[in-house]
């Protein structure tokens, strides 16, 4: 998931060690206020045209959801919430929980932002084997409890890690349309980014590698943790391979029951082009990669204007974001020690667990006080809330974005566009083609700390670099016309209307 921030309890328990990164073991601010250049900006009112007769129930589905958990598919299913309540629709959220406090599979009624949310509390009690975290008969079940109370119009599924996915058959099952946006790869890939523990990045999916991959994160559910010793290695490797195979059959035949797939980037839409082509779901369908819809996300515009920026004694560098491997944390970090000039680091926000890999915060803090007088102006902060963003943004000089993984969309990148911050970043999937002319951001290949070094120098020397990348022309799309665009979809699949 693109995310900011995860729900510690989401992480279904695993076991591992591997890379030592992936495992335990002088400038001024710019004076100028911000000011947009905005490609699309659409904040338009609520279509006129739109009648309360004609008002949709929205049911979107999220496997986490303000305001325990705070990250971009979080947010981004909030604001879209909003929009359509604002536009004269009825959206509910249906989402996980996992309050201590709670009996398991208790199913509460509360309300976020005056938007109904249906929280199911579930802490993998019974989770037994790898089938247990793809689909469970009483998530299901108390699932189509909601689906009979709330009776929505679509379903509009955005992530199903931590519950089931087989919520898809039960809204199809009583005829309701479903919308599916891949917000990452979970869909086909269980570490739900395409990256191995070791952090390298899986472009196609290849069972044999998948194989001990998963080994590392569920030891007791593949290999010889599962079968014991006493099996022979071919036997176990075999067992392992079956095993991955009813797997993406069972993952093919869900997404084939979609009526629209979504990606928020084209980079997405490929990957999952390739990995659908060849399942036998697809296949019967005559499936092509143009039959998965691209619909940008939008943001949230209106929360960064009239934001001041602040000038500092020294030049800011600055991380947004879930501190995780596969956000490259640890490449920006020894970047910044290699840097030549004056300069502050501030790592913004929460180091959850990522899957087996527990203390990756821990050791990037350690190797700051390592670092001696250069790592004592590398500052952690810690967790923050959404409406923090502009201001966090107004205090760097520039932005870092150093994420390993393809990213689906990369929301931290557009808010540093929004936020009138130099932003330099992964020239690596979603992140690579949100540089529409060149000019909107610089880029450096993935996990190389050196080009990374000197395009920070380069910043931080050259006054006129930072004033071009701040006034060029970006590309952000606002949450409205996200909004209007999901609509039109959510219309033509409740009229029954085939797409073109």
């Amino acid at each position: 998931m693109n995310t900011r921030h995860l729900e510690p309890d989401c992480t279904i328990p695993c076991q591992a060690r591997g890379n030592p990164w992936a495992a335990e073991g002088c400038g001024a601010s710019h004076p100028l206020a911000i000011q947009h250049r905005i490609a699309r900006f659409d904040c338009s009112p609520p279509n006129p045209g739109e009648s309360e007769s004609s008002a949709l129930r929205i049911l979107f589905v999220t496997a986490a959801y303000l305001p325990m958990s705070i990250g971009g598919v979080e947010l981004h299913v909030a604001n879209l919430a909003r929009v359509m309540r604002e536009r004269g629709h009825e959206p509910a959220v249906f989402t996980r929980g996992a309050d201590p406090k709670c009996a398991e599979f208790s199913l509460e009624r509360t309300t976020h932002d005056a938007v109904p949310v249906f929280r199911l509390d579930y802490k993998f009690s019974d989770c037994k084997d790898f089938g247990g975290i793809v689909a469970n008969s009483r998530i299901r079940a108390e699932f189509e409890r909601v689906l009979g109370e709330f009776a929505p119009d679509v379903v509009h599924v955005h992530h199903l890690t931590c519950l089931s996915t087989d919520l898809i058959d039960a809204a199809k099952d009583r005829g309701i349309p479903v919308v599916m946006t891949l917000h990452d790869f979970w869909m086909g890939c269980p570490r739900g980014q395409r990256m191995t523990p070791d952090l390298e990045l899986c472009h196609d999916i290849d069972l044999e590698r998948c194989v001990p991959c998963l080994t590392k994160m569920w030891s007791g559910w593949f290999g010889v943790g599962r079968d014991g010793p006493q099996v022979a290695s071919e036997d176990r490797q075999r067992r392992d391979l079956e095993q991955l195979r009813s797997y993406h059959a069972w993952i093919g035949e869900r997404l084939a029951q979609v009526d629209v797939l979504v990606t928020p980037s084209d980079s997405s839409r490929r990957i999952f082009g390739r990995q659908l082509a060849t399942n036998p779901a697809f296949g019967r369908r005559g499936f092509r990669v143009e039959n998965i819809r691209m619909i940008e996300n939008g943001l949230d515009l209106a929360a960064f204007r009239k934001v001041e920026r602040r000038a500092h004694e020294r030049f800011r560098f600055g991380f947004l974001g879930t501190v995780l491997p596969t956000k490259g944390v640890h490449v920006l970090l020894e970047a910044f020690l290699a840097l030549d000039g004056d300069a502050e680091l501030h790592v913004h926000g929460e180091a959850p667990p990522w899957h087996e890999v527990t203390g990756y915060g821990d050791r990037l803090r350690a190797r700051a006080v390592a670092a001696g007088e250069r790592g004592s102006r590398v500052h952690f902060h810690g967790r923050y809330e959404a409406a923090q963003v502009p201001g966090i943004l107004a205090e760097l000089d520039c932005l870092v974005v150093p994420s390993l993984w393809f990213e689906a969309f990369c929301l931290t990148l557009r808010e540093g566009f929004l936020g009138d911050v130099p932003v330099i970043v992964s020239d690596l999937g979603a992140m690579a083609e949100a540089i529409v002319t060149g000019e909107e951001a610089l880029t450096f290949p993935p996990g190389d700390g050196g080009e990374l070094r000197r395009r920070m120098e380069e910043v931080l020397r050259t006054g006129s670099l930072r004033e071009r990348l701040i006034r060029s022309r970006k590309h952000v799309r606002s949450i409205e016309d996200n909004a209007a665009e999901l609509l039109a979809v959510y219309r033509e699949q409740t009229r029954g209307e085939v797409p073109a």
